[in-house]
């Protein structure tokens, strides 16, 4: 009779086994725990994919991360910056899509890489060819070490934002900025020419983005034409016509406002308005 070898027998017993010895999966902490970030930016967003590694002991750059070479900007998969429109990095135009966001760490001076190679794991396979763009960044000691590695999306105003990793004792900040004004009035200027134009927003946002009132105005009196007994249309235009120094009409339209809010039933809104029109009047010169 043929005798099987010890290890082809041990194998077959391996296959035969019930499926009740099978091993249980187990959920653990990850090592390096995945994130994902969506931040609204200018007219839509900005989104991070990446995974955050921990020191453990270890020493980040120029230990664990060498000088010099091209790195991934996290663990396990590169890590991917999405713009939801046209951006500048650090003042150089990138369009709207999805990038790897790569990086090469110095003792003080950065380089930040966007690539077209959304796909890699880790930097192994980067490819020079399909960068979109580099740009130079300066390191900043941190008071303390950071154990895990973040990046993270800091002063964040309506056209621009800075993303900042940090970790162990570097921080490195990379300028982001956009021109929400030039797609905004845009949208504007199609919008107006549609059935349901946003008269009071075009208003409100040319009031608040430093352009030209005169456009704006006009579309208050038609919100107001076609709203004469809401409030809110009378208080704007007397902010507009305060802004533009005309002091007494503003003193009209905000008296107006006052009169009209009145009779609104809701406390709440009635307190709101009438404290923002008295602030109007004030600001206008009115006699109390």
């Amino acid at each position: 009779m043929k005798h099987l070898h010890p290890l082809a027998v041990a194998a077959a017993a391996l296959l035969l086994a019930p499926a009740a010895h099978a091993q249980a999966k187990l959920n653990i902490p990850q090592a390096s725990p995945a994130v994902r970030v969506r931040q609204a930016f200018s007219t839509s967003f900005i989104e991070l994919n990446y995974s955050r590694p921990s020191l453990r002991g270890r020493v980040a750059f120029g230990g664990l991360v060498p000088y010099g070479q091209v790195w991934r900007t996290g663990a396990n998969a590169v890590t991917t910056i999405r713009f939801g429109e046209e951006v500048k990095v650090a003042g150089q135009a990138v369009p709207a899509g999805t990038y790897a966001l790569l990086a090469i760490p110095g003792k003080t001076d950065w380089t930040f890489v966007l690539n077209r190679d959304t796909a890699q794991w880790g930097a192994y396979a980067y490819r020079p060819g399909l960068d979109v763009l580099r740009v130079p960044a300066k390191a900043a000691p941190l008071a303390a070490p950071q154990e895990t590695m973040s990046l993270t999306l800091e002063n964040l105003r309506p056209a621009a934002a800075d993303l900042v990793l940090a970790w162990d004792h570097a921080a490195v900040t990379l300028p982001l900025t956009a021109d929400p004004d030039r797609l905004v009035l845009k949208q504007i200027a199609a919008a107006m020419k549609g059935e349901k134009k946003p008269y009071m927003a075009a208003a409100q946002y040319y009031y608040n983005s430093g352009q030209d009132l005169t456009p704006a105005l006009g579309w208050l009196d038609e919100y107001i034409k076609a709203h004469p007994a809401e409030y809110s249309g009378y208080y704007w235009k007397a902010k507009l016509l305060q802004k533009q120094g005309k002091n007494a009409e503003a003193i009209a339209a905000a008296n107006q406002s006052l009169a009209l809010v009145k009779d609104d039933k809701n406390e709440v809104a009635k307190a709101e308005y009438t404290r923002l029109n008295q602030a109007v009047l004030a600001a206008a010169g009115a006699k109390k």
